[in-house]
């Protein structure tokens, strides 16, 4: 740790993947736009710029265009049979390449891929952002928590029409602004900041399936791909806490409680609630959080907590079935828990959680 400013404690912030790491960009990789070998059971991204030019070199397209409207939906065959091209062809239009896992299968469909945040170079990153916003969830929880109340209901607001948790009542305490007590400048969260981390090279990114997990532990799977960072690979960020406005309130300790204590509530309030799937990968309980895409409701909800047990689950069971009319979250009291089902994906043999990352704050 180093102290660049008086008030100023800047550390390392080290994430470690313990299971599939998604942070989507809102971008999908149609499954007619990339290149699946099964051979070495990879997936190779085209720049379309170059890609195009070697449709054109090589005369290909209105063979490419026929393809493209047609029912067939593998390129690999397409390039390799019917237009009698090798690797060496195109390997001067492939923009980056990744380990496919589990998630394709060449004797069946292929899907469409979610693309993971990248930079304006094209390399993967961890925004600070979303990990801000996962600390911003575990301090609100602690704060509920300390306050020790279970509350009746919501607070109603027009936009949302279930309510929402006065989060301005726990957060928003400077009183920088007296007569606005909502205006995120009072907001202690101004007084953390996390950097964007560095690059991850594309040999540690590998796609993730879903699957959907009931509470007797009975597995689905569903049509979905994930570009995802594998387990066992260290993040680097910064993480400055400004004490001139912390006051002490929040410090690399109290974080880090804060994290434990919001992972046993996810243990205890959640995970309890369903058997384990055959397979299951054996996971950290301790000093991790989720993050990202996929790790669920519950890795970024606090209705439980806010309302307590019996009332989290009667109103989230009413979100839930309000948002997603024909998932039958109308049964989830009865089932004890909601959401119902619990998020997986498929690596290396063994079924994981997505999202879990181990932390050092050093």
């Amino acid at each position: 740790m180093s102290s660049p400013a008086g008030f100023l404690q800047v550390f390392d912030l080290v994430l470690t993947t313990q299971t599939p790491l998604f942070i989507g960009d809102g971008k999908t990789i149609l499954k007619k736009s990339y290149l699946y070998d099964k051979r070495t059971n990879r997936v190779s991204i085209f720049d379309e710029e170059k890609f195009f030019s070697l449709l054109l070199e090589k005369d290909l397209v209105d063979p490419f265009e026929s393809f493209m409207l047609g029912r067939f939906d593998n390129l690999f065959t397409f390039l390799t049979q019917d237009c009698h091209l090798t690797e060496s062809d195109w390997k001067s239009a492939v923009r980056y390449t990744f380990d496919a896992g589990a998630a394709l299968d060449a004797h069946h469909t292929l899907s469409d891929i979610h693309a993971f945040i990248r930079d304006a170079a094209g390399c993967v990153y961890v925004p600070g952002s979303s990990v801000k916003g996962a600390l911003r969830t575990i301090l609100l929880h602690q704060m509920i928590c300390e306050e020790g109340v279970e509350h009746t209901q919501l607070e109603p607001d027009r936009r949302i029409r279930c309510g929402i948790i006065p989060e301005g009542k726990y957060l928003h305490t400077l009183k920088l602004k007296q007569n606005r007590q909502d205006d995120t400048v009072n907001s202690i969260m101004r007084g953390i900041q996390v950097s964007d981390s560095m690059t991850v090279s594309d040999g540690s990114m590998v796609l993730a399936d879903k699957w959907d997990c009931q509470t007797n532990g009975d597995l689905k799977k569903v049509p979905v791909c994930r570009e995802s960072i594998r387990p066992g690979t260290p993040i680097y960020l910064k993480l400055t806490l400004d004490q001139s406005i912390l006051q002490g309130r929040i410090t690399q300790q109290s974080l880090m409680q804060a994290i434990d204590d919001f992972n046993r509530y996810y243990q205890e309030t959640y995970l309890r609630q369903f058997s384990e799937p055959r397979n299951t990968a054996d996971t950290p309980s301790q000093n991790c959080l989720f993050l990202g895409g996929g790790s669920g409701f519950f890795a970024k909800s606090l209705v439980y907590p806010y309302l307590g047990k019996k009332r989290g689950l009667k109103k989230t069971a009413e979100i839930m079935q309000s948002n997603f009319k024909f998932h039958h979250h109308d049964r989830d009291e009865a089932l004890g828990i909601s959401p119902h089902t619990l998020k997986y994906t498929k690596y290396q043999g063994k079924y994981y959680l997505m999202g879990l990352c181990g932390v050092e704050i050093r």
